[in-house]
């Protein structure tokens, strides 16, 4: 590492380091949204700066140990915060209760009279109360380990932040493996995305994207029993990598007639009815959350809020469906870099989902260690402002959304994805 960069790289770590303080001392959260951004903004910043020392030319390659370190150090220091952003994690709690009591938690909303006798204080945090869990089997079956273990927010705040730093490790392991600078982790590492939302909220998307980017890089390894089972395992934690399937279906693209290495595909469902079959008590139950959840729920969308504006609600969300599956579908046939195309297919999800809480983009963020996206990185810190809600909803009760905090996030986004995309079109042909 040239020796200006590595002090430059410890101030900047210093900096983000006391907003992550300064973050732990605000307390609620929720009740302190321009504190939240007063705190994250400036760290922001550092991070931007932190990933154009790693990326400016000529920056020779180098260890990575002290931006893994700081990581850590970051992680830890948020894990103080209290989970008052999200409440989910309040309910992955209930779930592995629920589990330890042996009830199947997918019978029964957290509201029931039949669980009724497991309510304590915490109940009053749960979100949805009156809908049964959205979350699948691998997801459940973590909650129960957790609950076995410790049955409090911190206690799984912490296994999702180790999960997340043990996804930084792996990063640098993949760049190395790809020839790349490993340095360029930073780009995940130190963003304050996962920050907030993994050390300080916890949320269970730390688990499954850590399960696909090892799925990613056992594909990469020629390893395609790892690589399904692991992609499986994310798919069962939350259901989004089900869009990748056809990735892992192309590899190995130059044997397609080798059975030893396409029957590995056959683990996916196995897998799959494996995990459901302890909760198949539960029936039609099974899908009941989350078919609440995709018919009804909206929040921050991009593309869909548009949709909605001119058609009905329900024809505005298969619009999305469908352009998703040909967007996903058309980019896993285009790209033969597996990592490239789950970029691209996650992406498109982000932006055409109806629902986009500030910690979707985390399926995303990763891959930006191997391809630096300005716009995506603009996205990672405009979506703090998609909190504006709270400000409403923790003063009056009132979760309203404003269109000016869609225009803030997503018009400087597509504004910089076309300028990125027309200056990379116009070098292409200049190289030409």
């Amino acid at each position: 590492m040239p020796s200006k960069v590595q002090p430059r790289l410890l101030f900047l770590a210093c900096f983000i380091e006391a907003c992550c303080c300064y973050l732990v001392s605000l307390g609620d959260l929720q009740r302190q949204i321009g504190g939240l951004w007063t705190g994250v903004f400036p760290a922001f910043l550092c991070y931007v700066f932190a990933a154009y020392l790693v990326l400016q030319r000529g920056a020779l390659p180098g260890r990575p140990h002290l931006i893994l370190g700081a990581a850590l150090i970051f992680r830890l220091t948020l894990w103080w915060s209290p989970a008052t952003l999200s409440d989910d994690i309040f309910r992955y709690v209930w779930d592995g209760r629920v589990q330890l009591a042996g009830i199947n938690p997918y019978l029964y909303a957290p509201s029931a009279p039949e669980v009724a006798h497991l309510r304590d204080a915490l109940y009053q945090s749960i979100n949805h109360a009156t809908i049964p869990t959205i979350y699948p089997p691998l997801a459940q079956l973590f909650f129960r380990a957790i609950c076995a273990l410790s049955a409090t927010p911190a206690a799984f705040k912490l296994a999702l932040l180790l999960c997340d730093w043990g996804l930084c490790l792996l990063l640098a392991h993949s760049l190395v493996r790809r020839g790349q600078d490993p340095r360029r982790v930073v780009l995940y590492a130190w963003n304050p995305l996962p920050l907030v939302e993994i050390a300080g909220s916890g949320h269970i998307d730390a688990l499954g994207v850590l399960l696909l980017f090892a799925a990613l890089y056992a594909l990469h390894s020629q390893r395609w029993a790892a690589a399904v089972c692991a992609l499986a395992g994310a798919f069962l934690v939350k259901l989004v990598p089900l869009a990748l399937l056809p990735t892992f279906w192309r590899r190995p693209r130059a044997d397609w007639f080798n059975f030893r290495k396409r029957s590995a595909l056959l683990l996916f469902p196995t897998l799959g009815l494996l995990a459901f079959w302890p909760f198949a008590d539960a029936g039609e139950k099974l899908a009941t959350g989350l078919l609440t959840y995709v018919q009804h729920w909206h929040f921050n969308a991009a593309a869909y809020s548009l949709f909605h504006f001119v058609l009905e609600p329900l024809h505005a969300r298969w619009l999305c469906t469908a352009l998703f599956a040909l967007i996903a579908l058309g980019v896993q046939i285009r790209y033969r870099d597996p990592y490239r195309a789950a970029f691209a297919t996650l992406g498109a999800y982000v932006l055409l989902s109806p629902t986009v809480h500030p910690w979707y983009l985390l399926w995303v963020l990763p891959f930006l260690a191997f391809f630096p996206s300005p716009a995506w990185i603009l996205l990672s810190g405009l979506i703090f402002l998609a909190y504006e809600v709270q400000i409403g909803y923790g003063s009056e009760g009132v979760w309203r959304e404003k269109p000016w905090v869609l225009w803030a996030q997503y018009a400087p986004f597509y504004l910089l994805l076309s300028i990125t995309a027309c200056y990379r079109r116009l070098m292409g042909h200049c190289d030409d």
